[in-house]
C-alpha cells in the first residue's frame, strides 16, 4: 500500500465513523418525525427521507469496515515481512 493510499485510507476511516452514525440517526429521527407528526411529514415524503439515510449510512459502515480491513491487512503484511527479513 503506498503511502499516498494508507493517509487517504486512515481518512476514509476517520470520517466515514460519524458520517455513518449521523446518517443512522437521520433514519430514526424521520421515523419517528413521521409517526410524531404525521400531517407534517406524510408517510410517503418520511419513506424518502429515511430510506435515503439508511442507504447513507449502509454505505458510510461499510466503507468504515472496508477501511478497518485494508488496514489491518497492511499492517499484518509489514508484520510478516518484517518477520521474515529477521
Amino acid at each position: 500500500m503506498t503511502k499516498r493510499r494508507k493517509i487517504a485510507t486512515w481518512i476514509a476511516l476517520v470520517l466515514s465513523l460519524p458520517a455513518g452514525v449521523y446518517a443512522g440517526t437521520s433514519v430514526v429521527f424521520y421515523a419517528w418525525l413521521s409517526a410524531a407528526a404525521p400531517d407534517r411529514w406524510p408517510p410517503d415524503r418520511a419513506a424518502l427521507w429515511v430510506y435515503s439515510s439508511l442507504a447513507f449510512a449502509v454505505v458510510f459502515f461499510g466503507l468504515f469496515i472496508y477501511c478497518v480491513v485494508s488496514l489491518v491487512r497492511n499492517a499484518n503484511k509489514a508484520y510478516q515481512s518484517e518477520r521474515h527479513a529477521t
